[in-house]
């Protein structure tokens, strides 16, 4: 259903929306700046917080188990429960800075997120039409970006002035102060019954994406897609690294050109796809950027072309990755966190094969325009799955 008052809701209902998920992603991202001197305090190797973060992200795949509760008992209700499950696993890490207490922390986080996303991104389908729900969700995913650079400014100075422990205060506090944004600024919504079963499980999910085929086409495009990306991701650093013979502080710079680059990915979902079509910008974001991998080893001559090469993939990238977020919320509109809940399951899985196939790729190939050929092979495939068969008429 749509707001009765879409001029004034829809802004406050945003800021509080973005807010949420701004802290939900700072519990994600707020460590990896910082690894190293996290891994310090705690007194254990940097692999060990490493192994952490890759179980945090990898949670994820069950996303499909969890995330349709949202169907039951309603986006609100499950937000705030998440941010409270949020609170109580911040308290925990705040005890003492002890490698258990952290990685367990850090786990609880990871699965409490796979509830969270997917009920934020099935609220906005449920409240803003569909012909401005890009504008609404690239508003909320500049808290991505945005997370990170909080995380950074206040992380790095909480860690160095009273230790890990202060940083999970504030994470408990910044979740306090969205649990009341949420409870105070966002009406009640209620679960439609008759469009799901009456159980939350397995089966029932399967049989929600079974009753639209373009649902398991969209996530086999996902799943092949963060697969490509992924595969270049992970051996990118590499490369850079060895090809200019950068310092560890100049990667650092690679990296600001990434988050550049994601937020104008972002602001160009906000201002272009409710004009010219969400499944028209995802695929023009998958089809550049899939050409930026091969394109990237062609200018290892030249450091400012290729940094503009990475500027130029990861802006289309996170255009695509936004957009292709907008058009799920309608494939399934009488069950969107199942739908929202399966997209996340795809990503982490994709990301898990992705990173595996991609060392694979780097130990057997050790040649980075052969693994950029693989990925860039991978992400035309995707791009055939979404092109062919999922279009935004259908749905």
């Amino acid at each position: 259903m749509a707001l009765n008052n879409p001029e004034k809701s829809n802004v406050t209902e945003l800021a509080t929306l973005t807010l949420a998920r701004l802290v939900m992603n700072m519990t994600r991202r707020f460590p990896y700046p910082f690894l190293p001197e996290i891994s310090r305090q705690l007194g254990v190797s940097l692999d060990s917080v490493q192994n952490v973060m890759a179980v945090n992200a990898g949670v994820g795949i069950g996303s499909p188990l969890l995330g349709p509760i949202g169907e039951r008992y309603g986006r609100k209700r499950v937000m705030m429960g998440s941010l409270i499950l949020m609170m109580l696993a911040s308290a925990v890490g705040a005890i003492a800075p002890q490698f258990g207490l952290f990685a367990g922390v850090m786990i609880a986080f990871g699965i409490v997120k796979m509830v969270f996303a997917p009920a934020i991104s099935a609220y906005i389908g449920d409240h803003i039409p569909y012909e401005r729900r890009g504008t609404a969700i690239g508003v909320t995913e500049l808290s991505w970006a945005g997370s990170l650079l909080v995380a950074a400014l206040i992380v790095g100075f909480l860690l160095g002035a009273f230790g890990l422990q202060s940083v999970f205060l504030m994470l408990l506090v910044a979740c306090l102060l969205a649990l009341a944004a949420v409870y105070r600024y966002l009406p009640a919504d209620h679960p439609n019954g008759d469009a799901i079963p009456s159980g939350i499980t397995p089966l029932a999910t399967w049989r929600a994406l079974r009753s639209n085929p373009v649902a398991f086409r969209a996530l086999t495009f996902t799943f092949l897609f963060v697969i490509a990306n992924e595969i270049f991701f992970i051996n990118y650093s590499a490369y850079m690294e060895t090809t200019f013979d950068l310092a560890l502080t100049a990667l650092g710079i690679v990296t600001v050109v990434i988050a550049v680059a994601e937020v104008c990915g972002e602001f160009a979902v906000i201002g272009f796809a409710d004009r010219y079509g969400k499944r028209r910008v995802t695929l023009i974001g998958v089809a550049v950027s899939s050409i930026g991998y091969i394109l990237l080893p062609v200018f290892s001559f030249s450091l400012p072309l290729t940094l503009a090469i990475v500027f130029l993939i990861f802006f289309m990238l996170e255009s695509a990755i936004v957009a292709s977020v907008t058009l799920y919320t309608e494939i399934l509109p009488d069950a969107r966190a199942i739908m929202m809940s399966s997209y996340v399951g795809a990503e982490s899985f994709g990301r898990l094969v992705g990173g595996a196939l991609g060392g694979w790729l780097y130990v057997t190939l050790n040649n980075f325009s052969l693994i950029s050929t693989i990925s860039t092979t991978i992400a035309f495939c995707s791009l055939f799955l979404l092109w062919r068969f999922v279009h935004e008429k259908q749905i």
